[in-house]
Protein backbone atom coordinates (compact mmCIF):
# COMPACT_ATOMS: atom_id res chain seq x y z
CA UNK A 1 0.00 0.00 0.00
CA UNK A 2 1.67 3.13 -1.16
CA UNK A 3 1.02 6.38 1.48
CA UNK A 4 -0.78 8.43 -0.87
CA UNK A 5 -3.73 5.33 -0.42
CA UNK A 6 -4.04 6.85 3.24
CA UNK A 7 -6.19 9.57 2.47
CA UNK A 8 -9.32 8.96 4.04
CA UNK A 9 -7.92 7.12 7.25
CA UNK A 10 -5.39 10.60 7.48
CA UNK A 11 -8.87 11.86 7.87
CA UNK A 12 -10.42 9.66 9.87
CA UNK A 13 -7.23 10.27 12.63
CA UNK A 14 -7.60 14.00 12.34
CA UNK A 15 -11.07 13.73 13.75
CA UNK A 16 -10.62 10.98 16.25
CA UNK A 17 -7.06 12.07 17.19
CA UNK A 18 -9.23 14.94 19.01
CA UNK A 19 -10.82 16.23 22.12
CA UNK A 20 -12.58 13.14 23.12
CA UNK A 21 -9.29 11.40 23.43
CA UNK A 22 -7.33 14.47 24.73
CA UNK A 23 -10.11 15.31 27.66
CA UNK A 24 -10.81 11.55 28.60
CA UNK A 25 -7.62 10.23 28.11
CA UNK A 26 -6.29 13.06 30.56
CA UNK A 27 -8.93 12.51 33.06
CA UNK A 28 -8.85 9.12 32.76
CA UNK A 29 -4.33 9.27 33.47
CA UNK A 30 -5.23 11.80 36.18
CA UNK A 31 -7.67 9.63 38.20
CA UNK A 32 -6.90 5.78 37.59
CA UNK A 33 -3.46 6.15 36.46
CA UNK A 34 -2.76 4.15 34.14
CA UNK A 35 -5.02 1.22 35.00
CA UNK A 36 -7.63 2.04 32.38
CA UNK A 37 -5.48 1.42 29.51
CA UNK A 38 -7.31 -1.90 28.97
CA UNK A 39 -10.19 0.63 28.02
CA UNK A 40 -7.94 2.74 25.79
CA UNK A 41 -7.02 -0.01 23.73
CA UNK A 42 -10.63 -1.74 23.67
CA UNK A 43 -12.06 1.69 22.60
CA UNK A 44 -9.46 1.31 19.20
CA UNK A 45 -10.15 -2.25 18.89
CA UNK A 46 -13.55 -1.93 18.99
CA UNK A 47 -13.43 1.56 16.66
CA UNK A 48 -11.43 -0.30 14.24
CA UNK A 49 -13.85 -3.01 13.45
CA UNK A 50 -16.71 -0.56 13.30
CA UNK A 51 -15.15 1.57 10.34
CA UNK A 52 -14.32 -1.73 8.85
CA UNK A 53 -17.47 -3.11 9.03
CA UNK A 54 -19.34 -0.17 7.60
CA UNK A 55 -16.50 0.27 4.91
CA UNK A 56 -16.77 -3.41 4.40
CA UNK A 57 -20.72 -3.09 3.82
CA UNK A 58 -20.56 -0.19 1.45
CA UNK A 59 -17.57 -1.59 -0.81
CA UNK A 60 -19.30 -4.92 -1.21
CA UNK A 61 -23.13 -3.56 -1.48
CA UNK A 62 -22.50 -0.16 -3.14
CA UNK A 63 -24.52 1.35 -0.32
CA UNK A 64 -23.47 3.26 2.47
CA UNK A 65 -24.92 2.07 6.02
CA UNK A 66 -27.13 4.73 6.15
CA UNK A 67 -28.87 3.08 3.05
CA UNK A 68 -28.75 -0.41 4.28
CA UNK A 69 -30.59 0.90 7.64
CA UNK A 70 -33.17 2.46 5.80
CA UNK A 71 -33.54 -0.71 3.47
CA UNK A 72 -32.98 -3.55 6.02
CA UNK A 73 -34.14 -2.20 9.30
CA UNK A 74 -37.66 -0.68 10.49
CA UNK A 75 -37.86 2.58 9.59
CA UNK A 76 -38.78 3.62 13.19
CA UNK A 77 -35.13 2.70 14.12
CA UNK A 78 -34.02 5.30 11.09
CA UNK A 79 -35.92 7.71 12.32
CA UNK A 80 -34.76 7.05 16.38
CA UNK A 81 -31.00 7.19 14.72
CA UNK A 82 -31.70 10.44 12.98
CA UNK A 83 -32.98 12.69 16.10
CA UNK A 84 -29.90 10.86 18.08
CA UNK A 85 -27.85 12.03 15.26
CA UNK A 86 -29.46 15.97 15.71
CA UNK A 87 -28.33 15.80 19.51
CA UNK A 88 -25.51 14.35 19.15
CA UNK A 89 -24.15 16.74 16.46
CA UNK A 90 -25.15 19.91 19.30
CA UNK A 91 -23.04 18.17 21.30
CA UNK A 92 -19.65 17.15 19.37
CA UNK A 93 -19.96 20.60 18.08
CA UNK A 94 -20.28 22.75 21.19
CA UNK A 95 -17.29 20.36 22.68
CA UNK A 96 -15.20 20.24 20.20
CA UNK A 97 -15.36 24.02 19.98
CA UNK A 98 -15.10 24.88 23.35
CA UNK A 99 -11.85 22.68 23.49
CA UNK A 100 -10.35 24.35 20.71
CA UNK A 101 -10.52 28.01 22.63
CA UNK A 102 -9.18 26.89 25.60
CA UNK A 103 -5.51 27.41 24.49
CA UNK A 104 -6.17 30.54 22.79
CA UNK A 105 -8.05 31.57 25.95
CA UNK A 106 -5.41 30.38 28.75
CA UNK A 107 -2.62 32.35 26.80
CA UNK A 108 -4.81 35.06 25.72
CA UNK A 109 -6.90 35.71 28.82
CA UNK A 110 -8.28 39.26 28.11
CA UNK A 111 -10.67 37.68 25.20
CA UNK A 112 -13.50 35.70 26.44
CA UNK A 113 -13.19 32.08 25.64
CA UNK A 114 -16.72 32.65 23.94
CA UNK A 115 -14.78 34.72 21.29
CA UNK A 116 -12.22 32.47 20.70
CA UNK A 117 -14.85 29.70 20.16
CA UNK A 118 -16.91 31.40 17.71
CA UNK A 119 -13.59 32.07 15.82
CA UNK A 120 -12.78 28.91 15.46
CA UNK A 121 -16.52 27.66 14.37
CA UNK A 122 -16.70 30.20 11.79
CA UNK A 123 -13.05 29.48 10.36
CA UNK A 124 -13.93 26.05 10.19
CA UNK A 125 -16.73 26.65 8.42
CA UNK A 126 -15.55 29.29 6.25
CA UNK A 127 -12.90 26.22 5.20
CA UNK A 128 -15.10 23.72 4.59
CA UNK A 129 -17.63 25.84 2.57
CA UNK A 130 -14.87 26.70 0.25
CA UNK A 131 -12.77 23.67 -0.19
CA UNK A 132 -12.11 20.88 -1.88
CA UNK A 133 -11.54 17.38 -0.83
CA UNK A 134 -8.13 16.97 -1.93
CA UNK A 135 -7.21 21.08 -0.87
CA UNK A 136 -8.60 19.98 2.73
CA UNK A 137 -6.49 16.51 2.98
CA UNK A 138 -3.77 18.36 2.53
CA UNK A 139 -4.80 20.95 5.63
CA UNK A 140 -5.65 17.78 7.74
CA UNK A 141 -2.08 16.45 7.13
CA UNK A 142 -0.45 19.57 8.59
CA UNK A 143 -2.79 19.30 11.87
CA UNK A 144 -2.08 15.19 12.20
CA UNK A 145 2.02 15.89 11.95
CA UNK A 146 1.32 18.77 14.19
CA UNK A 147 -0.25 16.87 17.18
CA UNK A 148 1.47 14.24 16.92
CA UNK A 149 4.79 15.36 17.05
CA UNK A 150 3.87 17.89 19.85
CA UNK A 151 2.17 15.39 21.82
CA UNK A 152 4.50 12.23 21.58
CA UNK A 153 7.63 14.08 21.67
CA UNK A 154 6.38 15.85 25.18
CA UNK A 155 5.77 12.14 26.26
CA UNK A 156 9.27 11.49 24.93
CA UNK A 157 11.06 14.17 26.54
CA UNK A 158 9.44 13.38 30.23
CA UNK A 159 10.61 9.99 29.79
CA UNK A 160 14.46 10.80 28.16
CA UNK A 161 14.96 14.14 30.10
CA UNK A 162 14.22 14.10 33.48
CA UNK A 163 12.76 10.39 34.19
CA UNK A 164 9.64 9.38 34.59
CA UNK A 165 7.42 8.59 37.95
CA UNK A 166 6.34 4.95 36.87
CA UNK A 167 4.75 4.76 40.47
CA UNK A 168 2.12 7.44 39.52
CA UNK A 169 0.79 4.76 36.88
CA UNK A 170 -1.15 3.27 39.99
CA UNK A 171 -4.91 3.41 40.28
CA UNK A 172 -5.58 6.80 42.19
CA UNK A 173 -9.65 5.75 42.45
CA UNK A 174 -11.53 3.25 42.52
CA UNK A 175 -12.85 1.93 38.93
CA UNK A 176 -15.86 4.01 37.64
CA UNK A 177 -18.06 3.32 35.07
CA UNK A 178 -19.38 6.18 33.76
CA UNK A 179 -15.47 7.17 33.16
CA UNK A 180 -14.66 3.50 31.31
CA UNK A 181 -17.50 3.90 28.89
CA UNK A 182 -16.28 7.85 28.07
CA UNK A 183 -12.80 6.84 27.45
CA UNK A 184 -14.21 4.00 25.08
CA UNK A 185 -16.52 6.11 23.64
CA UNK A 186 -14.26 8.95 23.23
CA UNK A 187 -10.76 7.42 21.87
CA UNK A 188 -11.37 7.47 18.18
CA UNK A 189 -14.47 9.47 17.40
CA UNK A 190 -18.02 8.07 17.94
CA UNK A 191 -20.33 8.31 14.93
CA UNK A 192 -18.06 10.37 13.17
CA UNK A 193 -16.43 6.60 12.04
CA UNK A 194 -19.59 6.83 9.71
CA UNK A 195 -17.90 9.61 7.97
CA UNK A 196 -14.97 6.86 6.26
CA UNK A 197 -17.76 5.99 3.70
CA UNK A 198 -17.89 9.40 2.40
CA UNK A 199 -14.50 10.23 2.82
CA UNK A 200 -13.79 6.62 0.45
CA UNK A 201 -16.49 8.20 -2.20
CA UNK A 202 -14.61 10.82 -2.31
CA UNK A 203 -11.21 9.39 -2.87
CA UNK A 204 -13.16 7.43 -5.45
CA UNK A 205 -13.26 3.94 -3.51
CA UNK A 206 -15.60 1.41 -4.71
CA UNK A 207 -15.95 -2.14 -4.85
CA UNK A 208 -14.76 -5.02 -3.12
CA UNK A 209 -11.30 -4.94 -4.34
CA UNK A 210 -10.44 -1.94 -2.13
CA UNK A 211 -11.35 -4.12 1.08
CA UNK A 212 -7.50 -4.43 1.36
CA UNK A 213 -6.82 -1.40 0.40
CA UNK A 214 -9.60 0.05 3.47
CA UNK A 215 -8.54 -2.76 6.02
CA UNK A 216 -4.60 -1.09 5.33
CA UNK A 217 -5.62 2.53 5.88
CA UNK A 218 -7.84 1.89 8.79
CA UNK A 219 -4.60 -0.07 10.49
CA UNK A 220 -2.31 2.84 10.12
CA UNK A 221 -4.96 5.40 11.29
CA UNK A 222 -6.10 3.75 14.72
CA UNK A 223 -2.48 3.05 15.19
CA UNK A 224 -1.81 6.52 15.45
CA UNK A 225 -5.03 7.34 17.29
CA UNK A 226 -3.52 4.39 20.45
CA UNK A 227 -0.55 6.29 20.36
CA UNK A 228 -1.63 9.62 20.76
CA UNK A 229 -4.25 8.77 23.22
CA UNK A 230 -1.46 6.77 25.28
CA UNK A 231 0.75 9.26 25.15
CA UNK A 232 -2.17 11.59 26.58
CA UNK A 233 -2.96 9.46 29.45
CA UNK A 234 0.63 8.74 30.43
CA UNK A 235 1.51 12.49 30.83
CA UNK A 236 -1.48 13.19 32.90
CA UNK A 237 -0.07 11.06 35.45
CA UNK A 238 2.91 12.89 35.47
CA UNK A 239 1.40 15.96 37.32
CA UNK A 240 -0.10 16.43 40.21
CA UNK A 241 -3.93 17.30 40.29
CA UNK A 242 -5.76 19.92 42.32
CA UNK A 243 -9.57 19.93 42.98
CA UNK A 244 -12.50 18.25 40.85
CA UNK A 245 -10.97 17.31 37.12
CA UNK A 246 -14.22 18.35 35.45
CA UNK A 247 -14.19 21.45 36.79
CA UNK A 248 -10.45 22.08 35.46
CA UNK A 249 -11.40 24.30 32.45
CA UNK A 250 -8.20 25.57 30.51
CA UNK A 251 -5.89 24.15 33.43
CA UNK A 252 -6.21 20.69 32.28
CA UNK A 253 -3.75 21.67 29.06
CA UNK A 254 -2.38 24.30 31.50
CA UNK A 255 -1.18 22.07 33.93
CA UNK A 256 0.44 19.53 31.08
CA UNK A 257 1.95 22.24 29.65
CA UNK A 258 3.32 23.67 32.76
CA UNK A 259 4.51 19.80 33.90
CA UNK A 260 6.26 19.59 30.74
CA UNK A 261 7.70 23.36 30.95
CA UNK A 262 9.26 22.86 33.92
CA UNK A 263 11.31 20.02 32.80
CA UNK A 264 12.40 21.09 29.19
CA UNK A 265 11.40 24.51 29.27
CA UNK A 266 9.51 27.23 27.86
CA UNK A 267 9.83 25.94 24.38
CA UNK A 268 8.74 22.36 25.44
CA UNK A 269 5.69 23.89 27.02
CA UNK A 270 4.68 25.94 23.71
CA UNK A 271 4.98 23.11 21.65
CA UNK A 272 2.99 21.20 23.58
CA UNK A 273 0.05 23.96 23.62
CA UNK A 274 0.72 24.62 20.00
CA UNK A 275 0.23 20.74 19.72
CA UNK A 276 -3.11 20.36 22.01
CA UNK A 277 -4.85 23.18 19.81
CA UNK A 278 -3.68 21.40 16.86
CA UNK A 279 -5.81 18.16 17.93
CA UNK A 280 -8.42 20.15 18.98
CA UNK A 281 -9.11 22.42 16.06
CA UNK A 282 -8.01 19.31 13.54
CA UNK A 283 -11.00 17.51 15.32
CA UNK A 284 -13.01 20.64 14.87
CA UNK A 285 -11.71 21.07 10.98
CA UNK A 286 -12.58 16.39 10.30
CA UNK A 287 -16.28 17.27 11.80
CA UNK A 288 -17.40 20.21 10.09
CA UNK A 289 -16.58 18.19 6.50
CA UNK A 290 -17.25 14.53 7.41
CA UNK A 291 -20.54 15.23 9.65
CA UNK A 292 -22.72 16.70 6.57
CA UNK A 293 -22.43 14.24 4.36
CA UNK A 294 -24.47 11.63 6.87
CA UNK A 295 -27.33 14.80 6.95
CA UNK A 296 -26.85 15.22 2.80
CA UNK A 297 -27.55 11.30 3.18
CA UNK A 298 -30.42 11.00 5.36
CA UNK A 299 -32.26 14.20 3.51
CA UNK A 300 -31.23 12.14 -0.41
CA UNK A 301 -32.92 8.81 0.93
CA UNK A 302 -35.75 10.95 1.86
CA UNK A 303 -36.68 12.36 -1.05
CA UNK A 304 -35.83 9.40 -2.93
CA UNK A 305 -32.82 11.41 -5.27
CA UNK A 306 -29.01 11.41 -5.32
CA UNK A 307 -27.25 13.15 -2.71
CA UNK A 308 -25.63 16.83 -3.28
CA UNK A 309 -22.09 16.30 -2.02
CA UNK A 310 -20.18 18.72 -0.21
CA UNK A 311 -21.63 21.34 -2.79
CA UNK A 312 -25.32 20.46 -2.07
CA UNK A 313 -27.79 22.78 -0.38
CA UNK A 314 -28.11 20.24 2.87
CA UNK A 315 -24.58 19.48 3.40
CA UNK A 316 -23.76 23.19 3.42
CA UNK A 317 -26.96 23.74 5.99
CA UNK A 318 -25.47 21.23 8.24
CA UNK A 319 -21.90 22.56 8.52
CA UNK A 320 -24.30 25.83 9.20
CA UNK A 321 -25.76 24.20 11.81
CA UNK A 322 -22.70 22.70 13.31
CA UNK A 323 -21.93 26.18 13.64
CA UNK A 324 -24.19 28.23 15.32
CA UNK A 325 -24.99 24.91 17.73
CA UNK A 326 -21.65 25.54 18.86
CA UNK A 327 -21.34 29.25 19.40
CA UNK A 328 -24.84 28.92 20.97
CA UNK A 329 -23.58 26.66 23.46
CA UNK A 330 -20.44 28.54 24.57
CA UNK A 331 -22.71 30.54 27.16
CA UNK A 332 -22.23 27.48 29.21
CA UNK A 333 -18.59 27.95 31.12
CA UNK A 334 -18.34 24.37 31.49
CA UNK A 335 -16.10 22.87 28.48
CA UNK A 336 -14.14 20.20 29.89
CA UNK A 337 -17.51 18.50 31.18
CA UNK A 338 -19.09 19.18 27.83
CA UNK A 339 -16.54 17.15 26.43
CA UNK A 340 -17.35 14.44 28.81
CA UNK A 341 -21.09 14.66 27.90
CA UNK A 342 -20.15 14.23 24.13
CA UNK A 343 -18.08 11.09 24.75
CA UNK A 344 -20.64 9.26 27.03
CA UNK A 345 -23.60 10.13 25.09
CA UNK A 346 -21.43 9.17 22.02
CA UNK A 347 -20.70 5.75 23.03
CA UNK A 348 -24.49 5.12 23.38
CA UNK A 349 -24.54 4.72 19.64
CA UNK A 350 -22.27 2.34 19.70
CA UNK A 351 -24.44 -0.87 20.88
CA UNK A 352 -26.95 -0.21 18.13
CA UNK A 353 -23.83 0.12 14.88
CA UNK A 354 -22.68 -2.62 16.48
CA UNK A 355 -25.68 -5.07 16.56
CA UNK A 356 -26.60 -3.30 12.90
CA UNK A 357 -23.17 -4.44 11.51
CA UNK A 358 -23.45 -7.95 13.33
CA UNK A 359 -26.38 -8.39 11.02
CA UNK A 360 -25.96 -7.29 7.87
CA UNK A 361 -22.10 -8.48 7.40
CA UNK A 362 -23.16 -11.57 8.07
CA UNK A 363 -26.54 -11.79 6.13
CA UNK A 364 -27.18 -13.21 2.25
CA UNK A 365 -27.29 -9.29 1.38
CA UNK A 366 -23.52 -9.50 0.96
CA UNK A 367 -21.98 -11.17 -1.84
CA UNK A 368 -19.79 -14.18 -1.98
CA UNK A 369 -16.55 -13.79 -0.23
CA UNK A 370 -17.56 -10.36 1.48
CA UNK A 371 -19.02 -11.53 4.60
CA UNK A 372 -17.22 -10.20 7.80
CA UNK A 373 -14.64 -12.77 9.03
CA UNK A 374 -14.39 -14.68 12.32
CA UNK A 375 -11.62 -12.19 13.74
CA UNK A 376 -13.95 -8.97 13.33
CA UNK A 377 -17.47 -10.90 14.15
CA UNK A 378 -15.07 -11.63 17.87
CA UNK A 379 -14.65 -8.35 18.21
CA UNK A 380 -18.09 -6.93 17.88
CA UNK A 381 -19.46 -9.67 19.61
CA UNK A 382 -17.15 -9.08 22.51
CA UNK A 383 -18.30 -5.10 22.05
CA UNK A 384 -21.84 -6.14 22.65
CA UNK A 385 -21.14 -8.15 25.81
CA UNK A 386 -18.79 -5.41 27.17
CA UNK A 387 -21.51 -2.68 26.93
CA UNK A 388 -23.72 -5.26 28.23
CA UNK A 389 -21.68 -5.76 31.29
CA UNK A 390 -21.33 -2.01 32.10
CA UNK A 391 -24.78 -1.11 31.31
CA UNK A 392 -25.71 -3.74 34.20
CA UNK A 393 -22.65 -2.69 36.48
CA UNK A 394 -23.77 1.12 36.07
CA UNK A 395 -27.52 0.74 36.83
CA UNK A 396 -26.51 -2.17 40.01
Amino acid sequence: MKISDLGPGLLLAATGIGVGDMVSATIAGAQYGMTLLWALAAGVIIKFAITEGSARWQLATGATLVEGWRDHLPRGMLLAFFIYFVIWSYMVSSALVAASALVPAAVVPSVPLPYWGALHAVVAFILVYFGRYERFLAVIKWFIGLKLVAVIASALLIVLWSGADWSAAAAREPFSTSYTLSLIGGVGGTVTLLSYGYWMREEGWAGKERLPTAHADLTVSFALVFVFSLAMMFLSTQITWEGAILDAGPRICLQLADRIGAEIGPIGRGVFLLGFWGAAFGSVLGVWHGVPFLFDDFVHLWQRRKPGGQQGRAYRSWALYLTLASISALLIQRPVWMVFMYTLVGSMFFPFVVATLLYLNNSTLMPAGTRSGVRINTILGSALALYAYLAVRAFA
